[in-house]
């Protein structure tokens, strides 16, 4: 008698902490934790020699009335002599 008692007890336990797993694997697929969540700068290309740089640093001209954004001075005007503007 105490044996079923252990084991249903046991198998309670057991059952409580998986399905306790489960829930919370189910609410992190669900809804993000923002504390995971890595925030950071927009990256954007540069036309000239394809590097990424972040758009806050970047050096930005106006060409055919868009900016386009250029890792460094060097490369935007290359790309202003190379384009004739």
């Amino acid at each position: 008698m105490i044996r079923i008692v252990l084991f249903t007890l046991f198998f309670l336990v057991l059952y409580s902490a998986v399905k306790a797993v489960f829930r919370s694997a189910r609410r992190a697929y669900r809804e993000e934790d923002p504390r995971t969540r890595i925030m950071g700068d927009e990256m954007v290309l540069c036309p000239e020699c394809r590097t990424y740089v972040v758009k806050n640093r970047a050096v930005s001209r106006r060409i055919h009335g868009t900016p386009v954004f250029f890792c460094s001075d060097a490369c935007a005007l290359q790309h202003e002599q190379k384009t004739g503007k």
